[in-house]
């Protein structure tokens, strides 16, 4: 059997690939094939990249070079969603409050890292060893609360869903600034003033208008992750208090 007979299909998953890619040469391996999509992705504002630009910048002359090491693009995508699964954690032994809160913090802190990521969360099954290992042990510290498996999940993912939600703005909020060539809040606010004055002028959107004509409007600032992440946080403990079982 050759490795391209070994090669899934273009939309499984690489996981389910079990025979291990070819031995690494001086040029290509599996790892060094995930890290340079990794950092092609995160230097396109919209994290996408192509197999040409990718087998290009790696040195070799067709992308066919890179399918046996990945099996396919989809194959690739998996792999580095899973490097960056590698980069969320949970804290041990401090009870499920604490371990949420890590998992939501440092995912967030991947998630700004490598915001096309947040895409991949939402198309790629999480079921790569570091992704595994995540779940793991974010429900490993749920266990002593005695709720069943579903709830358990439902705790994680609700934590997890705001991750990858604000880190889907993120990335979409890149792709616009780069598409329009307005990189900076100012330059943004320039280019709807007029629109904005329209809107005023028109005088059918009284409370809105009063908004963009305070000052203040913005004071603190966006709303914080952290912020976010405790009032998440606060629904799960009352839910777990009360015993509820989340909705489905």
């Amino acid at each position: 059997m050759t490795s391209a007979d070994r090669r899934p299909a273009p939309s499984g998953l690489v996981w389910f690939d079990q025979p291990a890619p070819p031995r690494r040469t001086e040029q290509l391996s599996r790892e060094r094939i995930v890290a340079a999509a990794m950092d092609m992705a995160d230097r396109e504002a919209s994290g996408e990249f192509t197999m040409r630009a990718l087998a290009a910048g790696l040195g070799v002359r067709s992308p066919m070079a890179l399918y046996r090491y990945v099996g396919s693009k989809d194959g690739l995508l998996d792999l580095m969603s899973d490097q960056v699964y590698g980069q969320f954690g949970v804290a041990r032994g401090e009870g499920w409050r604490p371990a949420l809160r890590a998992l939501g913090r440092t995912g967030w802190d991947a998630v700004q890292r490598h915001p096309w990521f947040a895409r991949l969360a939402f198309s790629r099954p999480p079921l790569g060893p570091n992704a595994l290992d995540l779940y793991e042990s974010a429900l490993t510290e749920l266990d002593p609360l005695g709720l069943d498996a579903a709830t358990r999940m439902r705790c994680v993912d609700t934590v997890l869903g705001q991750v990858f939600g604000s880190g889907l703005a993120l990335l979409e909020e890149r792709t616009m600034r780069a598409r329009v060539g307005l990189s900076t809040d100012e330059e943004l606010g320039q280019a709807a003033a007029p629109y904005l004055e329209r809107i005023a002028a028109a005088g059918r959107h009284p409370h809105f208008t009063r908004w963009v004509n305070d000052p203040e409007r913005h004071a603190p600032g966006p709303q914080p992750f952290d912020q976010v992440l405790e009032w998440l946080l606060d629904g799960l403990e009352s839910v777990i208090s009360r015993g509820d079982r989340p909705p489905a």
